[in-house]
């Protein structure tokens, strides 16, 4: 009897601590479905470049160079992003870099547009690790531009590059 008395008040305390946590997510539940839902996850890594704008008077053409300086293969996409109306060029569809090796993309603005590209890159790990091993560097070619990369933990779209 005496050990049936001293666990009951023990099975009682777990099972209101149980029902309290129970409460307590449904609670926070209801408050995210106020908002709009359960946020999911946070946005991948991605390097990105400042942006490099020319001034409208000029044909040049923007260029993101990607070299993978790392030991494996990652699959890079490449996005130019214009920060001013947010269009978006470059592949949409992953790039297989191996090692030691480099790719681009290129975008060339209309003569009369006013253009503030960036470039954006991320990989298919979706890690800072796997971005670690790129270099990236914009260039626009007239009026004479470069800027490189630098990585950013979490990368919504459209990504607003670094000053």
């Amino acid at each position: 009897m005496r050990e049936s008395t001293g666990k009951g008040p023990i099975i009682s305390l777990e099972k209101t601590a149980v029902l309290i946590l129970v409460l307590s997510l449904l609670g926070v539940r209801s408050a995210f479905a106020r908002v709009g839902g359960i946020p999911g996850p946070p946005p991948p890594p991605c390097i990105t470049t400042a942006t490099l704008q020319e001034n409208g008077f000029t044909t040049g053409s923007y260029i993101c160079s990607v070299r993978n300086g790392g030991v494996v293969s990652h699959n890079v996409t490449i996005r130019l992003v214009n920060i001013v109306n947010g269009a978006d060029s470059g592949n949409r569809l992953p790039t297989v870099l191996a090692p030691g090796k480099t790719t681009s993309e290129g975008f060339s603005p209309p003569s009369n547009q006013t253009s503030a590209e960036a470039c954006v890159v991320t990989t298919d790990e979706g890690t800072t690790d796997a971005l670690s091993d790129l270099v990236v560097v914009l260039q626009f070619s007239d009026p004479a531009g470069e800027t490189e990369g630098k990585i950013i933990n979490s990368c919504a779209s459209p990504v607003l590059p670094p000053t």
